[in-house]
């Protein structure tokens, strides 16, 4: 009986030991040998903006890291709707999105949306933050210079002055909404299918004002085509130190809207694939050459972000809840 509770634990520690040796193989195992092919990141605006940018400016970073091709293309138009459609269509393990808020502001401006911002995507990583600012163009900025004479101009006749936006549901269109009625400002929209047409309108004079990323403005703004009247923060932004903020401006104290870039996947990718994908952000970012590298390239006009999958879903479903609070209690300001 001893022998036989000896031969029983003998045999009970080897398949022990066995099983053990073989947990390091499974895990392996488990981690997908991702990518396998060319990644594709989606952007649903079009080029010049700067979640477009960005998404360039990181591709061959990612490239060189993933052993792949990793593509950008573009799917412009309503607001990020058809970008956030193609990416959820491709279902083939290697296409994602890079978003902005817009994507996230469709579930509440667009009623016939075929998706659910908030359940159909898996937030990955928050790529970069940027504060955004109020821009003007030449002309207008003849007959009011700041901020609070354009308030002034717009109230000057029934419709106001023209805005333009980047589609109804974009972040951009939507922001003006919530931020007008505080301001006193009077304003019909014009809206284009994108922030390369917004700024052309703009810059034609078919609008007097628009909310841009800096980076999508620079170039105007340094040629003085464009005027940049207030930023949409708490703070001034470091490239424009002489532009107040919209405290400042006309003594704005609701709520800001920022803008960011984030990478998103489809619901149902792997959580292992998930995983792969934010830790390669993660060494990219934690490369202090290269970080600075690309922070320079923005201009200034952005921040990049240490992130994690359930870091960026729970700011992703905090900022959900914000932006359904403050647009339910909105009022529509004069729109054409």
């Amino acid at each position: 009986m001893k022998f036989q509770n000896t031969y029983s634990s003998r045999r009970n520690f080897l398949l022990v030991a066995a099983a053990a040796s073989l947990l390091p193989h499974l895990a392996f195992a488990q981690v997908p040998a991702w990518p396998t092919q060319a990644v594709k990141i989606v952007v649903g605006t079009g080029p010049g903006s700067q979640t477009d940018m960005v998404a360039r400016l990181l591709a061959p970073r990612l490239e060189a890291m993933w052993k792949q091709p990793v593509i950008v293309e573009n799917k412009a138009g309503a607001g990020g709707i058809i970008g956030t459609e193609y990416t959820l269509a491709a279902n083939d393990g290697h296409t994602l999105l890079m978003a902005s808020p817009s994507m996230l502001l469709a579930k509440y401006t667009a009623p016939k949306l075929r998706f659910d911002p908030l359940t159909d995507l898996i937030p990955v990583y928050r790529v970069f933050n940027t504060p955004v600012v109020f821009v003007t163009n030449a002309k207008t900025a003849q007959r009011a210079k700041t901020m609070a004479e354009l308030v002034e101009l717009s109230k000057s006749t029934q419709q106001g002055i023209f805005f333009g936006g980047a589609g109804p549901a974009s972040f951009f269109t939507v922001s003006m909404s919530a931020l007008a009625n505080p301001m006193g400002l009077r304003y019909s929209t014009i809206d284009y299918s994108g922030v390369g047409p917004m700024i052309l309108g703009l810059l034609r004079d078919d609008t007097q004002l628009s909310i841009s990323g800096y980076l999508s403005v620079k170039g105007q703004i340094d040629s003085k085509e464009l005027h940049a009247l207030a930023v949409i923060d708490s703070t001034r932004l470091a490239r424009l130190p002489d532009v107040p903020t919209l405290e400042e401006a006309v003594g704005y104290k609701g709520f800001l809207p920022i803008s960011w870039g984030g990478i998103f996947a489809p619901k149902g990718t792997p959580t292992a694939v998930v995983d792969v994908i934010a830790r390669t952000f993660g060494a990219l970012y934690a490369d202090e050459p290269g970080r600075k590298l690309l922070e320079a390239r923005l201009a200034g006009a952005g921040t990049l972000v240490e992130s994690s999958p359930a870091q960026f879903s729970k700011e992703y479903e905090e900022e959900a809840i914000v932006w359904e609070k403050s647009l339910a209690g909105r009022e529509t300001a004069v729109s054409q």
